[in-house]
């Protein structure tokens, strides 16, 4: 039978009929009982109100005279009602009478809910002469097992008689369902489980169904059958040219010299082609954790551009592209990237990664050529305006907080050069390029700006007096002896303006002016010291 009910419309549908036929018929029946429960307790209480409103005056008068025998009479009166079982006439100090029926017992006081314990009733008795003046109380409770019967007896039938009537009807509706329903549908749906959905066949329309719905809906799956026929056929074609066009895409997808990846919000990588690996220089099948962590690893030193890189791709729906200088294999070799970014959906973004080594090779030698000078090795003017423009940018970026301009001008330079010519001159600029190169850090940049014009940019130095150091020990291996050529002895000097800078939005020109005042400050206090632009 449970079987049935899970595979057959037919019992599953009767069964569900008259489920829910009993169910509200059970509703309406328990509603009915409890509704005639209600109003049978009501009607009795209602008599017994009728009942104490008669015996009243008799009652006053009893206890007006404290009679007990009439009180005793008037309380016998009562209980000849089958309905009150207990009868009680009592005022502050006595109790005139207090009577019951032989099977009454106090435990019948404590009452059902569906019996409604305020069924007792008690009443204040007041004097015939003074109708403010209470005499006494007159206490009724009823007779509960009489009334209970005869509410149940009531209550009982008319459930009975709504119950019949609903499954009579519940089974006429089960019958027409079944006949016009359920069966025609029945015999459809074993037809349609043998049909092919590729055979391009039909269903019979059923007799007796021809122009109602059941008729209708055979009509329908015929001709979505029809359609489905044509549709399999289509997507039968359509999924060998997709087959077709998925491997030459995986052709061009692996044989690709751009690496090609997707990868999340969090920079984690989800796939990736072969080119992907060997520019990496990852194993031929990496596992997946190396998948993952392989490009945030590479990157690990541009971890902030690669971030503001894939927020913006990924909120902004631009294409982001930065070039990056990575090192890999073993041992480390440098090579240049290019990493396009952009969006395909969501959090999820298609990655292009191409080797620009050698563009790079070729742009950072010309660069490197027009940004060096060519005597000393170190940076010229324009590659003094590029390193100020990269720090300006770290400046906005929050990686570097201040730097300090250290303007130098060496002192007694163009006497040795009008003196000794130009070759020993030259000779002393290498020579204190040298110096200035032992006592910066490599991450500090220097540049020669003019003829015996230098700059120093000293990057992420807090501590004032570590700049005061350098400043101070520039001044003094500037100011030591040369020796040139094994006789010619030259010693010249350096005057330092220092120029603080601690603001992204600076004006570059109004920094080397002032860095320049405070150098010539240095020379007007007598050579050879350095000067703060904001000391004078």
């Amino acid at each position: 039978m449970p079987n049935l009910l899970r595979t057959s419309i037919v019992y599953r549908s009767s069964a569900l009929v008259l489920g829910i036929a009993l169910f509200v018929g059970s509703i309406f029946a328990a509603f009915t009982f409890f509704s005639e429960t209600n109003s049978e307790q009501d009607h009795v209480k209602i008599r017994m109100t009728s009942l104490l409103s008669t015996v009243e005056n008799t009652v006053s008068i009893a206890c007006y005279l404290s009679d007990a025998n009439l009180a005793k009479e008037v309380g016998q009166g009562l209980l000849k009602n089958d309905e009150l079982a207990s009868v009680k006439i009592f005022s502050a100090n006595t109790v005139l009478a207090d009577l019951q029926k032989k099977h009454f017992s106090p435990q019948v006081k404590k009452l059902t809910p569906l019996m409604r314990a305020k069924l007792q009733i008690q009443r204040q008795v007041y004097s015939p002469f003074n109708p403010q003046e209470e005499v006494c109380q007159i206490e009724v409770i009823p007779d509960i097992e009489f009334i209970r019967h005869q509410v149940n007896q009531k209550a009982l039938f008319t459930s009975c008689l709504l119950m019949l009537q609903t499954l009579i009807m519940a089974g006429t509706l089960v019958l027409i369902v079944m006949n016009l329903i359920t069966r025609p549908i029945k015999n459809i749906s074993d037809r349609l489980h043998h049909l092919a959905p590729d055979a391009n066949a039909s269903l019979p329309l059923p007799p007796g169904n021809e122009r109602d719905e059941i008729g209708q809906l055979v009509r329908d799956v015929n001709t979505l059958f029809s359609k489905l026929f044509h549709i399999l056929e289509d997507e039968r074609d359509l999924r060998i040219r997709h087959q077709i066009g998925e491997r030459k895409f995986r052709a061009i997808f692996d044989n690709s010299e751009t690496g090609i990846f997707l990868l999340n919000s969090r920079g984690e990588v989800l796939s990736s082609n072969p080119a992907y690996a060997r520019l990496f220089a990852l194993p031929n099948t990496p596992d997946a954790a190396t998948m993952q962590a392989s490009l945030i690893s590479r990157l690990s030193d541009y971890a902030l551009r690669l971030q503001t890189m894939i927020e913006h791709a990924a909120h902004e729906d631009v294409v982001s592209s930065e070039d990056f200088a990575i090192e890999v294999g073993q041992p480390p070799q440098q090579k240049w990237i290019n990493l396009v970014l952009s969006r395909v959906e969501n959090d999820i973004l298609q990655g292009l990664v191409n080797d620009i080594t050698e563009r790079k090779m070729r742009e950072e030698s010309a660069n490197q050529l027009a940004m060096t000078d060519h005597l000393t090795g170190i940076g010229n003017r324009l590659g003094f305006e590029k390193a100020i423009a990269r720090i300006q940018f770290e400046m906005h970026a929050t990686l570097i907080k201040q730097f300090y301009i250290l303007m130098i001008d060496l002192d007694g330079f163009k006497q040795v050069n009008d003196q000794h010519g130009h070759e020993i001159g030259d000779q002393v600029l290498i020579r204190f390029t040298q110096i200035l190169t032992k006592l910066v850090r490599r991450s500090d940049f220097i540049a020669r700006t003019g003829g015996d014009e230098f700059v120093v940019l000293l990057k992420n130095i807090e501590d004032v007096e570590k700049v005061k150091s350098i400043a101070n020990k520039i001044i003094f291996e500037a100011g030591q002896t040369i020796t040139f050529n094994g006789n010619v002895q030259i010693r010249i000097g350096a005057s330092i303006g220092i120029r603080n800078v601690d603001m992204a939005d600076f004006d570059l020109a109004k920094v080397l002016h002032q860095a320049d005042e405070a150098m010539y400050e240095a020379k007007k206090s007598g050579k050879n010291q350095f000067c703060f632009y904001k000391e004078y």
